[in-house]
């Protein structure tokens, strides 16, 4: 495949860092409010045989021009969402939130969805393509599920703390090729209320939510892991493989549609 023909993945960022947390240096400008993604995400894109596109908070009218340039959307991983967003107040637990942010990333997510487009949800995301579909989220597991499995552990993103089981016959069971899986954990929000046409695809010992997956597209799946620090076992670097060969699904079918209508 030469550089031409590699899919594009464009892979959105929603963690904005304020001049609060960031430390001057002497060779550098003073701090102001940043754009931060995971370099993991890129090789993980990279890793695959894609190509990654970086998609930062912008204007909404600016969106479709954006997936214009791409073949699938990976939704990356970040902080709370705004609970506004699906209609709730917030928990006293909620950590700070940035609802133009999340506004942005919501539509992102619905105009990839209502092109058919590929996507890949991590965490955060997960629960972007679940509010974007009109669902809800538990804005604080303990409060629902105990403590009893901790879920924002303290160990590296490369260190797995705890099993998931996959549900027989979804998506997400053909894509990893296995039932059950080891996953790292970096949350303390999950799925409530599924959207529409979601179903449930994972869920941890606990019984909280770990995987969703659209029933009406080719492929959209999401979870609640960090899938881009684990891309050294095959089961999660199959993840980014199944959405880059969707992505290709996807451009092909594109060209064809584009060539009927000419």
């Amino acid at each position: 495949m030469t550089m031409s023909q590699r899919p594009i993945i464009g892979v959105s960022s929603s963690e904005i860092r304020t001049p609060e947390h960031l430390k001057q240096i002497p060779t550098g400008e003073p701090p102001h409010r940043e754009i931060c993604l995971g370099i993991p995400y890129l090789d993980s894109v990279q890793q695959v045989n894609a190509v990654p596109l970086i998609i930062p908070p912008m204007k909404q009218v600016t969106i479709d021009a954006v997936l214009d340039s791409v073949d699938a959307v990976c939704l990356s991983g970040g902080p709370d969402l705004d609970p506004s967003t699906y209609g709730q107040p917030p928990h006293e637990q909620l950590g700070p939130t940035e609802l133009a942010t999340d506004s942005f990333e919501i539509a992102l997510a619905r105009a990839a969805d209502a092109r058919q487009m590929p996507i890949l949800a991590i965490c955060r995301g997960a629960q972007v393509l679940n509010v974007a579909r009109g669902g809800s989220l538990i804005q604080h597991i303990p409060d629902v599920f105990g403590e009893d499995l901790q879920h924002r552990q303290s160990e590296l993103g490369h260190h797995t703390t705890h099993g998931v089981m996959i549900e027989p016959g979804t998506l997400l069971e053909r894509t990893l090729g296995r039932m059950e899986v080891e996953v790292n954990s970096f949350h303390h929000q999950s799925v409530e209320q599924l959207g529409k046409q979601l179903r449930v695809s994972a869920r941890s010992t606990d019984g909280i939510v770990e995987g969703i997956e659209a029933v009406d597209r080719d492929f959209v799946i999401g979870v609640q892991w960090h899938a881009e620090s684990l891309t050294n076992h095959e089961e999660h670097e199959a993840l980014f493989r199944g959405l880059a060969e969707a992505a290709i699904r996807y451009r092909s079918d594109s060209g064809a549609r584009r060539i009927e209508a000419v």
